[in-house]
């Protein structure tokens, strides 16, 4: 029975090669393969994204930083995986207007409770937003699911610039 490998955002990765033949590396595999991703770079740091025909909205994005190791005659590319920043601050949003209905039924409960009324509403709303917190996680946990294909090719990516 094979185990379901549980997803990595941070990884490290060791290169016999020099930054510089790294990034070159990048501009070959984005010069053929220009379909399936979409390269941009600044200095010491790479953003890999899936490319536009094969792109969904939970396609992750990979960060990329180059390090020299000035002990060993290696060069160091750290990675991690995040998610579409328009996903993001969708998620992030969400989350931050139901954490506010939250609050702010809770306070009204309270007043409520404290003077005597029915605060039968405020509890429904209360555990309304519990609710969608819970479906935001499921959400976002499906999201992962279906984005480990694609995490996998661009591991394989990074394989292919690192070797």
């Amino acid at each position: 029975m094979e185990t379901r490998k549980k997803f990595e955002s941070r990884f490290e990765k060791a290169s016999p090669k020099s930054s510089e033949e790294i990034k070159a590396a990048c501009e070959r595999i984005m010069s053929y393969d220009q379909q399936d991703y979409d390269i941009r770079s600044n200095g010491n740091h790479i953003w890999v994204e899936v490319g536009e025909n094969k792109q969904q909205y939970w396609s992750p994005v990979l960060h990329l930083k180059i390090e020299k190791s000035e002990a060993e005659n290696h060069t160091f590319i750290k990675g991690q995986f995040a998610e579409s920043p328009v996903l993001w601050l969708v998620f992030l949003a969400a989350k931050f207007i139901s954490v506010g209905i939250f609050i702010v039924s809770l306070v009204i409960a309270y007043y409520k409770y404290a003077s005597g009324w029915n605060f039968n509403t405020e509890l429904f709303l209360m555990f309304g937003m519990v609710s969608v917190w819970f479906a935001l996680f499921l959400i976002s946990e499906n999201y992962k699911r279906k984005g480990a294909g694609q995490i996998k090719k661009l591991y394989d990516f990074v394989d292919a610039i690192a070797a």
